[in-house]
């Protein structure tokens, strides 16, 4: 309860609101406490999820890659940071982001293929190796142009975004440069430390 506490605090109008939806006369015993507690303390949780926005829970240490860079050097640099996508940056302006999706069609296998169907391609013994990738760059590989939100989007509206077009993250970006990135993956715990608060 007390990550609840941390991310909304109870205030008056809570108190007020879950005493009105309270069934009748409270005698306050410490159930009853408890119980309006709980009550006053959803609608807290309420208003955070409605104010909740994407720059309160962004990352603002991105790994970012230069247009220039090659694929293999692209590879490395997502796995190394255990991520599966990044975006191309030029002077501090998004460009487009690159994903594991980018890949696997010069890999022999259509863009929206799971991580999962190119270990079996490589298990099976299929060809699968770098093809054309050698002389490839960001450039060539990423998802142009991005799509990108700005750090006082409710998160709502970032995880609806994110299911309509099918990504996984979006670039964060004010006055035209890149000032963080939210993922899918935060989105999920902020939406399940308010869940489980409840």
């Amino acid at each position: 309860m007390k990550d609840a506490e941390m991310l909304a605090g109870v205030e008056v109008d809570d108190i007020l609101a879950a005493m009105s939806q309270a069934d009748g006369y409270l005698d306050i015993t410490p159930a009853d406490a408890l119980a309006l507690y709980r009550l006053a303390l959803g609608h807290a949780l309420e208003r955070v999820r409605l104010k909740l926005t994407v720059g309160q829970l962004m990352t603002r240490s991105v790994h970012a890659l230069a247009p220039q860079d090659s694929a293999e050097k692209v590879a490395r640099l997502l796995a190394g940071a255990g991520v599966s996508g990044a975006p191309v940056l030029e002077g501090g302006a998004v460009l487009g982001v690159v994903s594991i999706k980018d890949f696997l069609p010069r890999l022999g296998l259509p863009k929206n293929s799971t991580p999962m169907a190119l270990v079996a391609k490589l298990v099976g013994g299929a060809a699968c190796g770098p093809g054309n990738l050698a002389s490839v760059t960001a450039r060539e590989l990423m998802t142009a142009p991005a799509l990108t939100i700005a750090p006082s989007t409710p998160l709502g509206e970032a995880a609806k975004i994110m299911d309509e077009h099918g990504i996984n993250r979006l670039p964060v970006t004010e006055g035209g440069q890149l000032v963080g990135i939210i993922t899918r993956g935060d989105v999920v715990r902020a939406s399940r430390a308010i869940a489980l608060s409840e």
